[in-house]
């Protein structure tokens, strides 16, 4: 068994044989990009239920010195989503909660799997807006529209990706889980470290959650 074989097997050991996909079995979704300008042949492809198994993976594929790639809703055209030829594919379709809507502190908490038209709706149908919309909406991830620091068609309103973040959980290269997962929109205890990820496009961790900030529906 080669290192491919290896590593997608502690992966399997790890996160469960049935959310670890090789060679045939990876889909073109999580291979080729829209665009159909670039595609590659990961050694496998993992998908986690929850942030320990995200940190496991990237604990594991640290430890092999094996490229990771987040592959979210593939809607990008510069080709950013799709994995290295022998590379780890991760997908974080299983994490795809929306928490509850508090129209108190109008707030939500999202992971970062869950599409953003299923977030939108849920936000609407408490009478909340999440002022963030895309033409992809209906295949975009919250974990891609963070990473890549989104801005829409209402960002002239609403601003950025960035200005709609509140508190943010993410995993780093290592496996070390970072969590802030607050709802305060006025928050400075110590070093604001969601800056650095918002927009990073997952060059410095994996984002699973985030509570986001709503509006008013207008």
């Amino acid at each position: 068994m080669g290192q491919g074989g290896m590593i997608a097997a502690q992966i399997a050991a790890a996160i469960g044989a049935a959310h670890v996909l090789t060679g045939a079995d990876i889909g073109e979704h999580y291979r080729i990009d829209i665009g159909r300008k670039f595609s590659a042949h990961p050694v496998c492809l993992a998908k986690p239920g929850s942030v320990e198994e995200v940190s496991a993976v990237l604990q594991l594929a640290h430890a092999a010195a094996i490229a990771v790639t987040v592959v979210g809703g593939q809607t990008g055209t510069c080709g950013a989503a799709v994995p290295n030829d022998g590379g780890i594919a991760l997908s974080l379709e299983r994490m795809k909660f929306v928490g509850e809507i508090d129209l108190l502190s109008m707030t939500m908490e999202v992971e970062a799997g869950a599409i953003l038209q299923v977030a939108q709706e849920a936000a609407e149908a408490k009478g909340a807006l999440l002022p963030l919309d895309l033409g992809s909406r209906g295949s975009a991830t919250i974990g891609g529209v963070i990473a890549t620091n989104a801005g829409g068609n209402r960002v002239l309103r609403w601003g950025m990706m960035r200005d709609m973040v509140l508190g943010l959980e993410a995993v780093l290269a290592d496996g070390t889980i970072l969590s802030s997962l607050t709802p305060m929109l006025k928050d400075n205890a110590g070093y604001n470290w969601k800056h650095l990820l918002i927009g990073s496009e997952g060059t410095l961790a994996v984002v699973t959650r985030a509570v986001l900030r709503l509006r008013p529906l207008p």
